[in-house]
């Protein structure tokens, strides 16, 4: 079962990829002349969102995050979906962009933004669609978007969809998104008696399960936490905000975070690492390096979302009946968070 949810999960990801190629073909050719030169057309002013594909027309677009030589089963895919879109639309000619790391490098987005150098589809986080707007570069695909464009459209969340809607607009399509959760080690649980199907609810549960864990010994460690390369913030707030605390006030001008809640937070970590050793006395760890612990059995839980699993499965050589997902203890609230595509402006 859990194999077919990941099938399930990646073929929706990837419609939803093909969706935006084909929105993007459509406005083109809504927007487009004939152009025989294989180049990408240049608009007429027409805006006709129903009007079919001119076979004739020769449109090339560009499409960011296309998986790297490195990742040759995804780059696989990639080449599939690409394929069964030239099905349809074989005059439109598909231009993979694809970075080293990371699809979108906040630095290098940001820059990309203001120059109007983004492809014609753009990989974006939910979190930056008023930087995109403020910079004028998407377009509003509303017009383009129903249950024939996107066959996916109605299983859609629509709080999902909503983080990429601005004054009832639509400026792009999900791929993926997530809640965060606690990820464990089953191998770990099962070693310090624990039962991985049931992980822990709250913060005093997690406690007494790291100091078992780590009670196994040969450098295990029961609890992760990152504190270095902007994380330490991220996973703080996921924490405060587990056992109902905030980080701003209703007013989102005033720091809320020095509270009984977050001082609570703060002590919970630090008992784990001082009083218990249940952490590790290696510290100022980043993101990328829990997974490694984790998924070579030294490490038995940390704040994570679920797609850690796949990257530790096809980076790291980990296997997926290694792991389980909770909810995040404490249970009041947590981040989410995903990304998506977006289509150039113009």
């Amino acid at each position: 079962m859990r194999s077919a949810r990941l099938r399930r999960t990646r073929r929706a990801s990837a419609v939803t990829l093909v969706s935006a190629m084909t929105l993007t073909a459509l406005a083109a050719c809504g927007t487009s002349s004939s152009s025989d030169d294989g180049g990408t057309s240049q608009p007429t002013g027409s805006s006709d969102a129903s009007a079919p594909l001119d076979p004739k027309t020769k449109v090339t677009i560009t499409i960011d995050c296309m998986p790297p030589a490195a990742k040759a089963a995804e780059l696989e895919e990639w080449k599939e979906d690409v394929a069964e879109f030239n099905k349809t639309y074989p005059n439109v000619t598909i231009e993979g962009r694809s970075t080293p790391g990371q699809c979108l490098e906040p630095p290098r987005f940001t820059a990309m933004l203001k120059a109007k150098s983004q492809p014609d589809v753009f990989y974006t986080y939910f979190t930056d669609l008023p930087q995109v707007l403020s910079e004028d570069g998407a377009e509003d695909i509303s017009a383009y978007v129903n249950d024939k464009t996107v066959p996916l459209l109605k299983d859609i969340d629509p709080n999902v969809l909503g983080s990429l809607k601005q004054d009832g607009k639509l400026y792009g399509l999900p791929t993926s998104n997530y809640t965060m959760g606690l990820l464990v080690n089953r191998k770990l649980f099962e070693d310090a008696g624990l039962d991985p199907d049931s992980p822990p609810r709250t913060w005093e549960e997690v406690r007494a399960a790291a100091k078992r864990i780590a009670g196994l010994g040969e450098g295990v460690s029961g609890f992760g936490e990152y504190s270095a390369g902007n994380t330490g913030g991220w996973h703080f707030t996921a924490q405060l905000y587990s056992v109902g605390g905030d980080v701003v006030d209703a007013s989102g001008k005033k720091a809320a975070f020095n509270s009984d809640l977050g001082r609570q937070v703060a002590g919970n970590l630090r008992a784990m690492r001082w009083e218990d050793d249940s952490m590790g006395k290696t510290q100022l760890l980043k993101w990328g390096d829990l997974q490694k612990q984790i998924a070579t059995d030294r490490l038995g839980m940390f704040l994570a979302a679920p797609d850690d699993i796949a990257y530790m499965v096809q980076q790291l050589g980990a296997k997926y009946e290694n792991f389980g997902m909770g909810p995040i203890p404490g249970g009041r609230n947590t981040l989410a968070g995903g990304n998506g595509y977006m289509i150039k402006k113009g």
